[in-house]
């Protein structure tokens, strides 16, 4: 059975408007994203890699260019509908966590269901479900301070998981984390892709976790280059 392809993006452009001139930092991005994907997109730093990632997830507009989430033309003018595909069908995980640290570890997690008005119950067992599989059991009412580095990050990981997303988007995930903890991340990338089926795109300065993935791109001069993921 073919793939389904998740996100398409055809002749992607970003330019930025100053008055000294103009700088384009994408020159023509094209991508196609297939179900259950492990993709890593890798380049030195200023080149766009974050810019491009904030296309793909919608948090940012490309300047020219056709972006296709199954097979259906993003319509930017219409924010709800965007709005609605953000929260069904992408998972964001960031460098940093962006934990609100007021918040104990069940109730950051189940914020996304408390949003999109689940009742509390089942945000609950979703939670402690998510937090399970991330070996964070024990951990629920503990605040941010309380956690490592990694289990901060395990954390995020659960949260941007919460409402089942089609993709997740990671932007230098271990980056802030010490060796030991960056490998466990890693092995949980590849856990929810083989068991959740869950399409990933990331950008990585880590070599060792750009290798996981099955597909590896270049970013550079404004394009994607294919590259041997070995």
């Amino acid at each position: 059975m073919a793939k389904k392809t998740v996100v398409e993006l055809i002749n992607i452009t970003k330019k930025y408007f100053y008055p000294q001139g103009e700088i384009e930092v994408l020159r023509g991005i094209n991508l196609k994203v297939q179900e259950k994907d492990k993709i890593a997109i890798v380049g030195p730093s200023g080149v766009g890699k974050t810019t491009l990632l904030n296309i793909i997830g919608t948090l940012d507009y490309p300047t020219s260019g056709e972006i296709y989430f199954f097979e259906k033309k993003l319509d930017y003018s219409n924010e709800e509908r965007l709005l609605s595909l953000r929260k069904k069908n992408i998972g964001f995980i960031f460098q940093l966590h962006y934990l609100i640290p007021e918040f104990t570890v069940i109730e950051n997690v189940t914020l996304p269901g408390l949003i999109s008005q689940w009742e509390k119950d089942k945000c609950l067992e979703r939670a402690y479900k998510l937090l399970k599989k991330l070996n964070l059991s024990g951990k629920e009412n503990y605040k941010p301070f309380r956690l490592s580095g990694g289990e901060r990050q395990k954390v995020a990981i659960a949260r941007a998981l919460f409402l089942n997303p089609s993709l997740l988007l990671a932007d230098e995930p271990t980056g802030n984390l010490d060796q030991e903890s960056a490998k466990e991340v890693i092995e949980i990338f590849l856990k929810i892709n083989e068991e959740l089926g869950t399409t990933i795109i990331m950008v990585t300065h880590n070599w060792e976790l750009a290798k996981k993935m099955n597909k590896i791109f270049l970013l550079k001069n404004g394009f994607l280059i294919k590259l041997e993921n070995a």
